[in-house]
């Protein structure tokens, strides 16, 4: 084995004592390439966008300066040809509907309407072929006509596209560079599916006051979905747990009896799900998820990863460290309006107070931001391994 596949086994093992909340030789990072690596090069955000080659050129230029163990990608999320190829009304991106340096937008409607819950609960997969593609996309506007077929099979093929050249580029990131990745397979809580995707914000706050049993019951009907979401295709590595980005569970969005009520019961169901077939949860809390730790420490021992982002770090430590492993420590603010000094300072504390007995990953708390500052992510890395050693 050369040294690369021996430091690959060496950061694997590192991340896997951790997520088994033990103590391994040093403290894993966990970091990506954001959007704030582009404003370092001469290329535009559209450019990074749309042309692969160009995203994966960064990676390879910042690779080399980046001592990190678990390495989350890209400056990009999304290839936007893939949509294109849909007429996709979901998004726009830097240069067609954006300045060129505007990072995406997500553009929510209610995509599902009040009177479609009965037909969704019902069959849940037909009625997205029959209503929610036709919504979403021009190209689908009729189901099974040759227009609409054709445009699957292009903006499928793009898809697979996509994700062959993801594949690829990251295999050749790990042999070069021996980092490894954080997980396989995404999933989200059902009541964030309905709520993101379907109803929207405006339709799902309406939903809870005027239909709240249509809610349950959506809710209930996604679940199977989800857990079979997180175990398809990658996600059926199961050394690596799956990703689910949590974005109205956050509090204030819901209030605790709100949250107790439309919320926890079916996410908690697909984690239970996912971790009774032996598939962990990367539980990425965006926002202030402090008011329920009591409840999320109710799930099965090392059932999940708990991503800390604006929630009361302490707290999760007292009532989840040993439990669970905790990832996070790093606000993404400091690292907009940090300086080296202040983020060394920074990460010496979260080490002390977070790492000090195990199970924890240092990661930054949410996305990066765009104006983030180089200086300052890799200040994050240097106190990592100058601190970070057990």
């Amino acid at each position: 084995m050369d040294d690369k596949g021996k430091l690959i086994q060496e950061r694997f093992q590192r991340y896997t004592v951790a997520m088994e909340c033990g103590k391994p030789d040093k403290v894993p990072i966990a970091l990506g390439i954001a959007e704030w690596a582009v404003k370092y090069t001469d290329y535009s955000l559209q450019e990074v966008f749309y042309d692969p080659e160009k995203n994966n050129k960064i990676v390879e230029d910042l690779l080399a300066d980046f001592d990190v163990d678990i390495f989350g990608g890209g400056p990009t999320l999304w290839w936007p040809p893939m949509f294109d190829a849909m007429g996709s009304k979901l998004y726009k991106f830097p240069g067609l509907g954006l300045e060129e340096n505007t990072t995406f937008q997500y553009n929510e409607e209610e995509y599902m309407k009040a009177e479609d819950y009965d037909d969704f609960i019902a069959n849940p997969t037909e009625w997205l072929v029959k209503n929610f593609l036709p919504r979403i996309s021009t190209e689908f506007a009729e189901p099974g006509s040759y227009r609409a077929t054709v445009a699957l099979i292009k903006s499928s093929a793009a898809f697979a596209m996509a994700l062959g050249n993801a594949g690829a580029a990251f295999a050749k990131w790990s042999q070069e560079h021996g980092v490894i990745g954080q997980w396989t397979g995404i999933t989200k809580a059902p009541f964030d599916t309905l709520g993101d995707a379907l109803r929207g914000m405006k339709g799902i706050l309406l939903d809870l006051r005027r239909r709240p049993d249509k809610v349950i019951a959506a809710c209930e009907t996604i679940v199977p979905h989800n857990i079979g979401s997180g175990l398809a295709g990658p996600g059926a590595d199961r050394r690596f747990p799956c990703f689910a980005p949590l974005h109205r569970g956050a509090y204030p969005f819901l209030n605790p009896e709100q949250w107790d009520k439309f919320y926890w019961p079916t996410l908690k169901a697909v984690i239970e799900g996912l971790w009774a077939q032996g598939k962990r949860m990367f539980f990425f809390a965006e926002g202030d998820w402090t008011p329920y730790l009591e409840k999320i420490a109710e799930l099965p021992d090392k059932s999940i990863i708990f991503h800390i982002d604006t929630t009361d770090s302490k707290k999760a430590k007292e009532i989840l460290g040993g439990r669970f492993c905790l990832q996070g420590g790093i606000p993404t603010t400091l690292l907009t309006y940090g300086t080296p000094e202040k983020i060394k300072e920074h990460v010496k504390r979260v080490i002390d107070e977070l790492a000090c007995d195990g199970g924890f990953i240092l990661a930054p708390g949410g996305v990066v931001m765009g104006d983030a500052k180089k200086e300052n992510v890799l200040a994050v890395i240097e106190a990592a391994r100058e601190y970070g050693v057990y």
